[in-house]
């Protein structure tokens, strides 16, 4: 669900980029009760450097720990290697968070891949930074009065606190929006009476035998016949010989996953009380970051709402060119920013509406040669239109 921040349906697959640059306590945050699928390479990269790397404590060791000794997956990420017919393995269980881990050597790389890149963009937005000391200073001063700005330093001054806090008002909005995922995702879990690990999903099919070929009676009249079809049914049983030893080889992995899920089931009541302490942590935490947004988010549309600049005008273009208007010397007073912005938006939809009638005109022109009287009173009416124009530029001018 939080992986709705980045446009993914699913995000189960983990780029090697984020094993290396996050720690599993920072990934797991964001898959309880969920589902992880590592590339097998991704897991040899991962051992060499943290046999290479002589830092305690850096992600990839902490990962490769993870793997071998948490998951106990070593011996059959060893033989996954030298096994053709086993693309994945799994599942691992992680109990802490009741992941599903697995090891997948199909080479794929899918367009719901997570990289670190990815992961980055969501946790910046756990962090909720205090007020901007600007803002604070300028709440202090001004409580409970509404400005009234005359100097063009003032009028400057009220529309950079404006921008900024619309600005802080839109990243606590995306804020608030990842806190509120996180609080509803672990209470729906800490609720959760029927909440158990998952059972495995990997469940071979088994082949189906050709069927035997009946003997007729005309022999003679039927024996080339025959022989194609026991020819083909000879190809048949070699190629159901081989999906049979396939079948049992993958149903090995299978009753492999099922003994680790027995496994699981047992240790679960007690490792169950750690996930729910897990749960009930992040529901404080997040309770705590969203009271905190909350009361940020107000401060900041309060200085919003005292501005002398009309709601009208409180969106971060239209400031950005008042703001411009004051600093270039066209205006040096709020009535003149607005004056010139209504001035400009009238003309840029004057010469909107010129250009959709001259696209008019040229379709016309161009797709039937007989439109000359239609276009002999378009062509009028346009020479009209471009009287009016010219004259209110010489008003506006």
């Amino acid at each position: 669900m939080f992986f709705t921040f980045l446009n993914k349906e699913k995000a189960n697959y983990l780029d090697i980029s984020v094993l290396i640059k996050f720690s599993p306590r920072e990934v797991l945050f964001y898959y309880y009760d969920s589902i992880i699928i590592i590339p097998w390479e991704s897991y040899w990269k991962i051992k060499e450097l943290a046999a290479a790397s002589g830092k305690a404590g850096s992600p990839s060791k902490e990962w490769l720990e993870l793997f071998e000794q948490d998951l106990n997956a070593t011996a059959d990420l060893s033989s996954l290697n030298d096994n053709e017919f086993i693309e994945s393995i799994g599942p691992y269980y992680y109990l802490a968070s009741n992941t599903r881990f697995y090891f997948d050597k199909s080479g794929l790389s899918p367009t719901d891949m997570v990289s670190s890149e990815n992961l980055a963009s969501i946790t910046a937005l756990e962090a909720i930074l205090p007020l901007n000391k600007e803002i604070q200073i300028h709440c202090k001063s001004k409580k409970g009065k509404r400005k009234t700005t005359k100097t063009k330093e003032e009028l400057l001054k009220d529309i950079n606190l404006c921008l900024s806090s619309l600005r802080e008002i839109e990243r606590l909005n995306k804020q608030i929006n990842y806190w509120e995922k996180i609080l509803e995702q672990r209470h729906f879990l800490g609720e959760r009476e029927d909440l158990l690990p998952a059972e495995p999903d990997n469940l071979p099919q088994k082949p189906e035998k050709p069927v035997e070929i009946e003997s007729s009676d005309n022999v003679l009249l039927f024996s080339r016949l025959l022989s194609r079809q026991k020819k083909q049914h000879n190809l048949d049983m070699n190629h159901y010989n081989h999906e049979v030893k396939v079948y049992f080889i993958r149903y090995r992995e299978y009753e492999k996953a099922c003994d680790r899920y027995k496994d699981a089931l047992e240790k679960w009541p007690e490792e169950r009380n750690l996930f729910i302490d897990n749960c009930l942590n992040d529901i404080k935490k997040a309770e705590e970051k969203l009271n905190t947004a909350r009361q940020n988010r107000q401060t900041y549309s309060e200085v919003i709402q005292k501005s002398i600049v009309h709601s009208a005008y409180q969106d971060t273009r239209t400031l950005e060119l008042f703001k411009y208007y004051l600093k270039t010397g066209r205006a040096n007073e709020l009535q003149d920013c607005m004056n010139i912005y209504e001035e400009e938006r009238n003309w840029t939809e004057i010469k909107a509406s010129q250009e959709r009638i001259e696209n008019t005109i040229h379709f016309l022109q161009s797709a039937n040669p007989d439109t000359r009287f239609a276009d002999e009173h378009i062509n009028l009416f346009l020479s009209h239109f471009h009287e009016k124009t010219g004259e209110l530029v010489k008003v506006g001018g």
